[in-house]
């Protein structure tokens, strides 16, 4: 697999906030921010129905749901990802977050092709990666 290839046309992306669902909006926002280390950058709605968490240069967006939109047990039986996050210091954070009693999926471990990584779940089940490129943990 070679670098990426270059966009054809004059417009770049320049990020992705990916979305989440959960039952319970306040839980979600304690938990991102006392667990995870995230900022809650705002919550929109009396009571909140969206929101949006902040670490360093990741987004990500929290949407306020009655049911659930996922089967959990298949979410993590097929590890389906609600979302992906590069890190420069995976082992830090793994020890960051194994500090809090973070509940893990997949604990901290090198993937054949090369990431290093691990997997949280949070509270509505979904599954969050962080990793860190090969070469670099």
């Amino acid at each position: 697999m070679g670098a990426p290839e270059e966009s054809t046309g004059a417009a770049r992306l320049t990020a992705a906030y990916p979305q989440l669902f959960t039952g319970d909006m306040e839980r979600a926002a304690r938990y991102y921010g006392e667990q995870l280390g995230f900022e809650v950058r705002f919550l929109f709605g009396d009571p909140p129905v969206y929101a949006q968490f902040s670490r360093d240069a990741v987004r990500l967006n929290m949407r306020l749901v009655e049911a659930p939109v996922l089967d959990r047990e298949a979410a993590e039986r097929h590890e389906l990802l609600a979302a992906y996050l590069e890190v420069d210091d995976v082992e830090g954070l793994y020890g960051e977050y194994a500090g809090r009693d973070v509940e893990f999926c997949r604990p901290l471990e090198t993937k054949p092709w090369g990431l290093t990584g691990f997997i949280v779940r949070d509270p509505d089940g979904n599954l969050l990666n962080f990793s860190e490129p090969a070469g670099k943990a």
